[in-house]
């Protein structure tokens, strides 16, 4: 019999009596369709799958079986293929991924120091593919698919300017620390699309997680106790400044105390340009809750 193939995102799950649930689906072509999936298998809403169906006969009809299925965080694409595909379900960020991947990757390769880049890369290389699709948060900065990575390029394009002006800086505990700091929020939120907070995010939350991943990849290279690794683990605890908003340490090194400013600057100013770029020339915003609740004036001027 016939397979077919598609990728759709799940609009609603609804289960039954009977050995196999159905899933109401919208594929990137905009068509609803029907299909039913074994009842033991867990799928979650509003993610995108790619499905190989066949037909079956249930109850006198023809109806579509899902004979397998893959998550798109774990299926091979190009980065500009996902992108093109994601887009079709949800916002996206507003950078074509493959160019926020060559930012990334390129500072990536300044990193020589031997300990932080064994850090750093298998970090990073280990959350890869969902380092590409997640938000930076679920609402307020970077709230859309591609989001994390967006906001993790555009700290670092920040790097240069800070390190021209103050060359005491350490570019590579920077670039370390920049795209270290959020890391964990692929394990912080239950999914890339209409992501809520995991039990772990709750309790635990991104920092302590990302502290907690460093401890552990640094003992898989052997590199425990030495000062690298202390200097990673506090510019992710402190990067958030104050105990209310997470941070249980305020930064005690420039690099550690620059990339909160950095992630500070870069969080709130794209806020800032979404909503001026919704009115015209002559208004002022609504209030921005990331601004102290401040509405700003977008000038006449070019």
């Amino acid at each position: 019999m016939e397979v077919k193939t598609f990728f759709a995102k799940v609009d609603s799950i609804n289960e039954t009596t009977y050995d196999t649930n159905t899933l109401s689906v919208l594929t990137k072509d905009k068509e609803r369709i029907t299909i039913r999936i074994d009842q033991n298998e867990k799928l979650n809403l509003n993610a995108v799958y790619y499905f190989e169906v066949k037909e079956i006969e249930f109850k006198e009809k023809i109806q579509l079986l899902v004979t397998d299925y893959e998550g798109i965080e774990d299926k091979e694409l190009e980065l500009s293929v996902r992108q093109e595909l994601m887009s079709s379900f949800y916002e996206y960020a507003p950078k074509d991924s493959e160019e926020i991947k060559e930012i990334i990757e390129g500072y990536l390769s300044k990193i020589t120091n031997v300990v932080i880049k064994d850090i750093v890369l298998d970090m990073y290389n280990l959350k890869k593919a969902e380092f590409y699709l997640y938000p930076a948060a679920t609402k307020f900065h970077h709230a859309y698919i591609g989001g994390l990575s967006y906001h993790t390029s555009t700290m670092l394009k920040l790097i240069d300017g800070f390190k021209s002006v103050y060359n005491f800086l350490n570019e590579e505990l920077l670039i370390a620390g920049i795209i270290l700091h959020d890391m964990c929020k692929v394990r912080e939120l239950s999914n890339y699309a209409g992501a809520e907070y995991t039990k772990e995010g709750k309790m635990l939350g991104h920092i302590t997680m990302s502290v907690k991943m460093i401890e552990l990849t640094a003992s898989k290279y052997g590199h425990v106790g030495k000062e690298e690794v202390l200097l990673l683990e506090h510019m992710v605890l402190s990067h958030h400044y104050y105990g209310n908003y997470g941070s249980p340490k305020k930064p005690m090194i420039p690099e550690a105390l620059i990339l909160h400013f950095i992630d500070n600057i870069d969080s709130k100013m794209t806020v800032l340009e979404e909503s001026l770029d919704t009115i015209e020339p002559g208004e002022f915003t609504s209030p921005l809750m990331v601004l102290d609740r401040e509405r700003y004036y977008k000038s006449n001027l070019k």
